[in-house]
């Protein structure tokens, strides 16, 4: 019998079976989540503060331990990235409070005490907070801190990059967006501005300074040019000056860059516009344009190490201000599980040379629906037009080193996510990848819900037991963490206990 089955029987005979469930095992986490070695099994929850604010902190820390074995909390600091426009539908009506409606509620996105004046002369500046916001007077990391340190949790702040929509929360932040062929403001922030640059430095400094963190993780939920250009039609960026100045440095020729790019998107044009493809077909077309103008794929990869740079240096802030602090590299969904070009430009193995750890997403739930809406058919008007869906899924499964045999067919894509081998897959992929250069936290992903073709959004709850045994496949991958995500108010309870049953069998 594997020591996790005998963990989780015993835990389970102790508790008894019945209605009390998990909340019965609260004084079994810290012996059944600690392996033999000594060192605690990394279980982490991404979290949103008002979710803490709204449960009352102390109730909520008390369920996430009892429920789901909680000992890290990846709470966000700032919340610019998160979206405030999900229906009620979608979160999970079981947490013991009413469910609100988040549209129509004022919350900050600001979540730690900023100095104004240590941004005066910033390009960008934070959000400026005043009584009309909910708990605009909560200082929220100083009582989460002081509640998980009680109980034996840690914290680590969370940061994403936040795209151009958000601008109007942050003061100045449109200064800084990327510029695409035309010379138009971008979809994100420029990499390379110095400015952006030094806004991150100054706000992670300052979040590490004023409270003693035990980590931090960031993340930017973007790829690059190639990426967006061939498979979702967005035109081509950044050419600011910052980006033409870094990729001359490095002898990369612009102007033939911009030709090249300005050949793809001609070309995606043209698909998305019904007329017919090249003569040899529009894989051949593509490469035919990538063999002309090799320049396309240095200035990918120059785009995408400039992201890395910016964890670098992330990274540097932390450990300068906190030694002991842990810095994480979250990896998107499109990063770890479908983007071959940006598994080509970047391996984990370059993030776990300035990472204490990595946390790929893998949502395995809704990676169905996501494969079939954001990836095959968005590639079937694009890049793979002259195959089948069918056949571009099968072919997508292959090179992502899936066994088509054991993965939903495209006409079960709509219902049905991924089987707990893929959780496995990508987690050994990450965990060979980093080589003992850096822990391995996998995000597993608990009723993530769906954004529908026709609009809007709609829950698309886990399996309790498909949850499970994808927690238990990313153990058996060699995980040194598990990541409950993507977000706390969605998660049901019976799908943190199922969370918590895998991190008490290690």
């Amino acid at each position: 019998m594997r020591r996790r089955d005998f963990i989780y029987g015993a835990a389970a005979i102790g508790a008894g079976v019945g209605g009390a469930g998990a909340f019965g095992w609260a004084d079994s986490i810290q012996a059944a989540s600690t392996p033999s070695d000594g060192e605690a099994f990394f279980s982490g929850i991404q979290i949103g503060p008002h979710s803490l604010l709204d449960e009352g902190i102390e109730a909520c820390l008390d369920r996430l331990q009892e429920t789901a074995a909680i000992n890290t909390l990846l709470c966000y600091s700032h919340t610019y990235h998160l979206g405030y426009s999900r229906p009620p539908g979608v979160l999970a009506d079981d947490h013991g409070i009413e469910v609100r409606d988040i549209r129509r509620r004022k919350l900050p996105r600001v979540w730690v005490r900023h100095d104004p004046k240590r941004f005066r002369d910033s390009v960008i500046g934070h959000e400026q907070l005043d009584s009309n916001y909910e708990y605009a007077d909560e200082d929220l990391f100083t009582d989460l801190l002081e509640a998980a340190n009680r109980r034996g949790m840690k914290v680590h702040a969370r940061i994403l990059e936040a795209g151009m929509r958000r601008s109007r929360y942050v003061p100045g932040y449109e200064k800084v967006a990327a510029v695409d062929l035309d010379g138009q403001p971008s979809h994100g922030p420029c990499w390379n501005h110095p400015a952006y640059r030094q806004w991150l430095e100054l706000t992670v400094e300052e979040t590490m300074q004023r409270y003693p963190l035990h980590g931090l993780q960031y993340g930017a939920e973007r790829v690059g040019a190639l990426s967006e250009t061939l498979f979702r039609g967005i035109e081509p960026s950044c050419f600011c000056s910052y980006c033409t100045h870094r990729n001359a440095e490095k002898g990369i020729d612009v102007e033939r860059a911009k030709a090249g790019y300005r050949k793809l998107y001609e070309l995606v044009q043209q698909l998305e516009s019904g007329k017919p493809g090249p003569p040899d077909g529009v894989l051949v077309g593509v490469l035919r344009i990538m063999m002309d103008y090799p320049e396309v794929l240095s200035w990918y990869r120059e785009w995408l190490h400039a992201d890395l740079e910016i964890g670098r240096m992330l990274s540097d802030v932390v450990k300068r201000v906190r030694p002991t602090a842990e810095f994480g590299a979250h990896v998107d969904h499109q990063r770890s599980s479908w983007d071959v070009f940006y598994r080509a430009a970047i391996d984990y193995k370059e993030m776990a040379s300035f990472s204490d750890y990595v946390k790929p997403i893998l949502y395995h739930d809704i990676l169905g629906p996501r494969l079939r809406w954001w990836v095959i058919e968005r590639m079937q008007d694009r890049m793979t037009k002259d195959f089948t869906l069918e056949q571009t899924l099968t072919g997508l499964y292959q090179i992502l080193g899936h066994d088509p045999q054991k993965q939903p067919t495209l006409a079960e894509l709509n219902d049905h996510g991924l089987t707990p081998e893929y959780a496995y897959r990508e987690t050994k992929r990450c965990v060979d990848g980093v080589d003992g250069n850096a822990k391995v936290y996998s995000g597993i992903g608990m009723d993530v819900p769906w954004h529908l073709p026709q609009g809007g959004m709609a829950p698309f709850p886990s399996d309790p037991e498909v949850l499970y045994e994808s927690c238990l496949r990313a153990i058996d991958a060699g995980a040194d963490g598990l990541v409950a995500s993507r977000e706390y108010d969605e998660m049901r309870l019976p799908s943190l206990q199922a969370f918590g049953r895998a991190v008490r069998s290690v």
